[in-house]
């Protein structure tokens, strides 16, 4: 066997062990970092976590984190996808962060090598598209299943394009394998920013084939990807059939209540999706935008870290602070609420980017030269009211999705795809119409130069370094010792100047790129070396700016970062109570948004983007308020409050309802907002139940007296157990949170199946007749099942027709060939 031509693959897999062994040696020595969303991830599933340790199945509810909700967005579900096989050799065998790295440099390189780009070339590129400054940045905030969408991109791109070059079967495959990664990774808001970019790509291609008379090409690529589409949406199914049914149930699945609650200021709730305010508190200005050029334009992190030799620095010394050599200022003065480090997309890339808008196919250039403008009008949201708002209220799905400011996470990808193709079709018009070629760079090149100059030495006579909240910060950052008016003019000069510092290394930077090219073009390097000068450029580029953000100092020993929670005195005091079976309502922290005292405790509180709608209304109209009635009816036992010296204290709350209790009365609504206020209206909440008018039937004819025993004999996530006594029919309401009805929860009484009944707007309630009797409730939601079977069949139909595929392909290697005409190469 010949193995000559596989010599450059074996160079580049090389190549990227190399690479993310470097980038992550602290990992490789047994260290990982403290991540934010990690951290969160790990207090919220705590619960789950141990069940699924304590008995090898997924738990898909949790009781620890806002009263009760199920764990489908906590931890994604992913029973019966057969494609993390396929995962394990595209990650190199290798745990995260640096096996998700390897995949991207891998997906990257074989897109690239489909396409026809020199393997040197295509070793740059995915080199330069993984190790990007926004990628650690996202891996150092723990956003994971982001990132790892993030990364597999290239090869859902992969698939479309090489459909498009007539390897139908080849392309269906890819495209069904890559968007059955990137579904299965579960960050579906980064999937849909890339996929209002391909609109582009179908309208350009469609053009370009009815111009050609090939029309029915066309339909087959769309029909072969489409195809893939769904063999990938099976393969995620036990995922996405979970979420799409609690989806309605959630924040995002729009309003219960027929006048929805006012918690936004002002703004009137939308009857569907999240309110516009919550969802664009993350919306990019101009500054942070313009960061994704010169990295430090809006000030880089929230916690920058700067020499004690700046103007800031040098001010606080004459203040009287003993300040070490560098230090974490309050650099940061973008429009977003605080941010862990800038978008950065890279000097080289943005200069590759505007050579590609000139140099590649017209309708590689189309697609991914405005699909990139649409995602950075799309990252303003707010800042660009005029034209998000309309896209927020039209476009299907888009008012699901928060953070706008992340859709630029997609362009580092889109734009250094359009450069290394743009480079690869300049390289055939070089040999063939050389004027052309030389038009093209001198062009690109007086784009680049404008671009820069316009950054370096125009704007930071326009740009403000200041931030409204200055004064405050640095209140905050000197421990409101001292008059900060002094220091405000030093921290601005110090912002400028860091500012410009930046800009002129991206022009640098740019201008050495372009440098490379002019060589290239004139014949002073190769390909080869020209491949190598870019790659050096973004390594160096993205080297220089990553390590602002991930050092080796922030790494820790594994055993460190395993326990992201230490439990307080207050903590350790209520966890000695021998009754489990009780909620806790921590005031120390911020109760709805903190996970700490899920990784304890069952919380009235946690930390989740997606709460359920009926919960979030409780928040907002009683729990944020402290309604003592309502806090007793989800069994808040404990309080966890500030001690005189700021040490959390535990205070028992002997009025908590218990798990469940005997009503003496049924008061019924006819609406949601009757059922809502009635919580707030009714005297005696533990002998009344409010029930809907939709639950007549279950209780018609029921009058309870209130007499009798309830008790919860075991608890485990998804099921629960009671003991039932008394010599009347009764009304059970339990503290146990609605999720219904048929959604999951089933309720028997001795054996048989009985139905439950929501009481007080978001309980669960059961009729039981008089006697004794064993209540047990039981999470069997469906969609899990079914969606488990479809999805182990489909991922091994993806795996399969890849295997075929492959083994076909070997054993005719000689007639498997690359298909696609002069006119259709990328």
């Amino acid at each position: 066997m010949n193995f000559k031509p596989l010599l450059p693959h074996l160079i580049a897999v090389a190549a990227f062990f190399l690479v993310v062994v470097v980038m992550f040696s602290p990992q490789f020595q047994g260290k990982t970092l403290q991540m934010g969303d990690i951290r969160n991830y790990t207090g919220a599933a705590k619960e789950s976590l141990d069940y699924a340790a304590a008995t090898g199945e997924r738990a898909n509810w949790t009781g620890s984190s806002f009263g009760g909700m199920p764990t489908f967005q906590i931890s994604s579900v992913q029973d019966g996808n057969q494609l993390v096989y396929v995962e394990k050799p595209l990650q190199g065998f290798l745990p995260r962060p640096a096996g998700y790295f390897f995949a991207g440099m891998l997906a990257c390189y074989l897109l690239l090598i489909l396409l026809g780009v020199s393997p040197w070339l295509s070793i740059a590129g995915a080199v330069g598209a993984a190790i990007s400054t926004n990628n650690l940045v996202l891996f150092e905030a723990g956003h994971m299943t982001k990132l790892l969408v993030v990364l597999y991109l290239p090869l859902v791109a992969a698939g479309i394009l090489v459909a498009f070059r007539r390897q139908y079967l080849l392309g269906g495959l890819l495209f069904a394998l890559g968007m059955g990664l990137v579904i299965k990774a579960n960050h579906h808001q980064m999937i849909y920013y890339f996929g209002l970019t391909l609109p582009f790509f179908g309208a350009a291609r469609l053009w370009e084939d009815y111009r050609a008379g090939n029309l029915l090409h066309f339909g087959k690529a769309t029909g072969v990807l489409v195809l893939g589409l769904l063999l990938a949406v099976g393969a995620g199914a036990s995922n996405l059939m979970t979420t799409l049914e609690y989806a309605p149930s959630t924040m995002r699945g729009g309003q219960v209540l027929e006048t929805p609650l006012d918690a936004s200021g002002g703004e009137a709730a939308p009857q569907t999706g999240l309110e516009w305010e919550y969802a664009m508190q993350w919306s990019n200005g101009f500054k942070d935008i313009l960061a994704s050029y010169a990295p430090l334009a809006a000030g880089g992190g929230s916690g920058e870290e700067i020499a004690n030799d700046t103007a800031l620095g040098q001010a606080m010394r004459r203040a009287g602070f003993n300040i070490p050599k560098t230090f974490a200022a309050p650099l940061y003065h973008g429009a977003l609420p605080f941010t862990e480090g800038p978008i950065y997309l890279g000097a080289v890339i943005w200069a590759l980017f505007i050579f590609g808008l000139f140099a590649a196919r017209r309708s590689m250039a189309i697609w991914l030269g405005l699909g990139t403008l649409l995602i950075f009008l799309l990252s303003a949201g707010k800042n660009l009211e005029g034209l998000n708002r309309f896209l927020y209220d039209t476009l299907p799905q888009l008012n699901k999705f928060r953070a706008p400011s992340s859709a630029l996470s997609v362009c580092t990808f889109l734009m250094l795809l359009l450069g290394v193709l743009g480079i690869h079709n300049w390289l055939k018009t070089r040999a063939d119409e050389p004027a052309k070629a030389r038009q093209q760079l001198l062009y690109a090149g007086i784009a680049a130069a404008v671009g820069g100059a316009l950054v370096a030495v125009v704007l930071p006579g326009f740009l403000s370094f200041s931030a409204a909240t200055d004064a405050g910060t640095l209140q905050r950052f000197t421990g409101g010792q001292i008059d900060v008016s002094p220091l405000l003019n030093a921290l601005e000069d110090t912002r400028a100047a860091l500012y410009r510092a930046d800009a002129w290394r991206s022009f640098l930077f740019v201008g050495l790129t372009f440098g490379a090219l002019f060589a290239l073009f004139r014949g002073w390097l190769s390909p080869l070396t020209a491949s190598l000068a870019v790659a050096v450029l973004l390594v160096a580029d993205f080297g220089g700016v990553n390590g602002r953000y991930v050092a080796k100092d922030d790494w820790t020993k594994q055993t460190r970062a395993s326990q992201p929670f230490s439990p307080s005195p207050a903590d350790q005091q209520i966890l000695q109570d021998p009754d489990p079976h009780y909620r806790v309502m921590n005031l120390t922290v911020s109760t709805f948004q903190d996970p700490s005292t899920s990784y304890f405790h069952k919380s009235i509180g946690g930390y989740s983007a997606v709460k359920m709608r009926r919960y979030q209304d409780l928040i907002d109209g009683y729990l944020a308020e402290r309604d003592l009635d309502v806090l007793n009816m989800l069994n808040t036992r404990y309080f966890i409050v500030p001690g005189q010296d700021g040490t959390p204290q535990a205070q028992q709350n002997p009025a908590a309802f218990g798990p469940a209790w005997l009503v003496s009365n049924i008061q019924m609504v006819n609406s949601n907002d009757a059922e809502f206020a009635a919580l707030g209206t009714v005297e005696d909440l533990k002998n009344t139940a409010i029930v809907h008018q939709d639950f007549s039937a279950a209780v018609a004819g029921l009058q309870p007296s209130g007499q009798g025993t309830i008790s919860l004999t075991k608890y485990s996530p998804q099921e629960l157990d009671y003991r039932f006594q008394s010599d009347q029919e009764q009304l059970v309401v339990f503290s146990e949170i609605w999720y219904g009805p048929d959604l999951g929860w089933e309720a028997t009484i001795d054996g048989q199946p009985a139905d439950l009944i929501r009481t007080n707007y978001l309980l669960r309630g059961l009729r039981v007749p008089a006697g004794q009797h064993e209540i047990k409730m039981v999470f069997r939601p469906a969609s899990y099942f079914t969606g488990t079977t479809i999805s182990l069949l489909s991922s091994l139909l993806i795996i399969l027709g890849i295997a075929a595929y492959a083994a076909y392909a070997y054993l005719n290697k000689d007639k498997v060939h690359n298909t696609a005409t002069p006119t259709e190469a990328m």
